[in-house]
């Protein structure tokens, strides 16, 4: 299992069994971007290339997503644990590429106080 995988809720971790890590965390940037964490899988053969799934983790992932849960209403998770780790990360790797704190925290839209706890709670780390 990957590291982050053990990270995910139940739910998440059924998902990324079929799909994959990647394509889960999609699932769950898609579903935070439109504020409604319920989806609908309809059948494989109704799957249409318009329907949001296709298009946020693509034809193949969609279609297999469908055949393990079609008709069910899935609620996908916030995974807070994992999306947390990926902005950690991002902010690292954007201090070590050179960028000041006052870029980064205008990059991932927080504020300079949170971007330097982040790094410097790392650099500690790294110690």
């Amino acid at each position: 299992m990957q590291p982050e995988k053990a990270y995910l809720p139940a739910t998440a971790q059924g998902i990324a069994d079929v799909i994959g890590f990647e394509k889960t965390m999609a699932l769950v940037r898609g579903k935070r971007q439109s504020k409604c964490r319920s989806l609908y899988v309809p059948a494989p053969d109704r799957m249409k290339p318009s329907h949001w799934l296709v298009q946020t983790i693509g034809k193949e992932s969609a279609r297999d997503l469908a055949t393990e849960y079609a008709g069910e209403p899935l609620t996908i998770p916030k995974c807070s644990s994992v999306t947390k780790l990926e902005r950690n990360r991002q902010i690292i790797q954007m201090r070590e590429q050179g960028m000041t704190h006052q870029d980064v925290a205008r990059a991932m839209d927080m504020s300079v106080s949170s971007v330097k706890t982040v790094y410097y709670r790392w650099l500690k780390a790294q110690r």
